[in-house]
């Protein structure tokens, strides 16, 4: 840790700032050594410290979204066992998460699935904690590559869910957490305390694993439905779910409302409020004298259990028409892994698109594409209806046939340009 804290300083004094911005550039410079200092119990503190901030700071590591050799062979193999459209779009999203993740990140993020049994037999506690402070990073680059583009979280939630990532590491960190801890002292426990920077000694494995199954159900909630429903044990089914009612859904409702609080002014006419209390959150968006509505319900286990949506105080609308945007928001809460303001915002981006008189997608029922937030760009040359592609190309893999979703003609269409 010497040596790397000392390439830290000098960076700093080279270029002459003095200040934590270049800090953050030297951190950034050697975020690869950062990333193996949280395998060491001397050095694992300040390290993971280091790698939180240069998270924070919501800037790309590698804006080229090149693959190290070992990601490009996963990939790739990961490709294999896919079509054209479908290869294209996971090597997108790889590419993506490449420009936010850490190389090391990913090599350990991808490295898990791939153990063998007596590999993770044999792992001892100082690995299991490298791991899971390694997953804790991953998780932050995330949420803040989210901040900057909603579009970010998509790719990055389909490179995870490809990796298998996220069902291990709620695997690993079941092991050692102690969901029934009512102190919740596990929540401060990789905290900066600006008296105390040895802080390495004294991080308790229970603790951090207890802070990854919060983390993780927080970031990526429909991932960790998704494990909970198939792969979690049914040992420790009760006690995850108790988890959720009683630690994250609460502590994950207050944060969105304060989120919302602290960006009201992104949302111009659109007025919205919640309540920790009721678990509800109402949006109302008035609309060339039309006054749409939305009251989103949260539930106590969220997201072990579906958010509900109801448009049927919007007034001036067709049914079919909010009906079709609450659906919208319902599959980008329960099925996109999107936070209720990122679902609100795409909602009043679709509401405008269509009272410009866009189409939206039949496929999504969305003018914007939820992961890639583009319009619509094939169109039918038989009824000349127009699809997202990644809508279009799922239809046809769902049901076996290349047919139009509306008209049934055998597909032929074109691309058309949107703005």
């Amino acid at each position: 840790w010497l040596d790397l804290f000392t390439s830290l300083l000098n960076y700093e004094l080279t270029i002459n700032e003095g200040g934590s911005d270049s800090l953050l550039s030297g951190a950034r410079k050697w975020n690869e050594a950062l990333c193996d200092t949280l395998f060491s119990s001397s050095k694992r503190w300040c390290g993971y410290q280091l790698l939180m901030y240069i998270a924070s700071e919501q800037r790309e590591i590698n804006p080229g979204g090149q693959l190290s050799e070992k990601s490009r062979r996963r990939v790739k193999r990961w490709k294999s066992e896919l079509d054209s459209e479908e290869a294209q779009e996971l090597q997108d999203d790889a590419s993506g998460a490449a420009k936010w993740l850490p190389e090391c990140v990913m090599t350990v993020v991808e490295g898990w699935y791939e153990m063998s049994e007596e590999d993770r037999a044999a792992e001892d506690e100082e690995e299991t904690l490298g791991k899971l402070l390694t997953w804790l990073v991953c998780l932050s680059f995330l949420d803040n590559a989210a901040a900057v583009d909603i579009r970010n979280r998509s790719a990055l939630t389909a490179y995870l869910d490809k990796s298998s990532a996220v069902g291990e590491a709620l695997m690993l960190a079941n092991r050692y957490a102690n969901l029934s801890d009512k102190k919740m002292e596990w929540m401060d426990c990789l905290k900066r305390n600006d008296s105390d920077c040895s802080g390495g000694s004294s991080i308790v494995l229970s603790d951090v694993a207890t802070l990854v199954v919060f983390r993780t159900i927080e970031s990526v909630p429909t991932l960790a439905k998704k494990w909970w429903m198939d792969d979690c044990p049914r040992s420790i089914q009760p006690q995850v779910s108790d988890f959720v009612q009683k630690r994250v859904a609460p502590e994950t409702l207050r944060r969105e409302l304060s989120r919302i609080n602290n960006v009201k002014n992104t949302f111009g006419d659109m007025n919205v409020s919640g309540s920790t209390v009721s678990r509800e959150v109402s949006a109302t968006y008035v609309q060339d004298e039309c006054t749409l509505s939305v009251l989103i319900k949260v539930p106590a286990s969220f997201p072990l259990r579906n958010a509900e949506v109801d448009c049927k105080k919007t007034l001036g609308i067709p049914e079919k028409r909010w009906r079709r945007w609450g659906l919208q928001i319902t599959r980008m809460l329960n099925h996109e892994d999107g936070s209720v303001l990122d679902a609100l915002l795409l909602w009043k981006q679709n509401v405008d698109k269509e009272f410009e008189g866009v189409e939206p997608c039949p496929v999504c029922y969305s003018v914007l594409c939820v992961k890639t937030h583009t319009m619509p760009n094939l169109e039918c040359k038989t009824c000349e209806n127009r699809f997202h592609s990644s809508c279009l190309m799922k239809w046809f893999q769902s049901s076996g046939k290349s047919q139009c979703v509306l008209c049934q003609q055998p597909w032929s269409g074109t691309k058309v340009l949107t703005k």
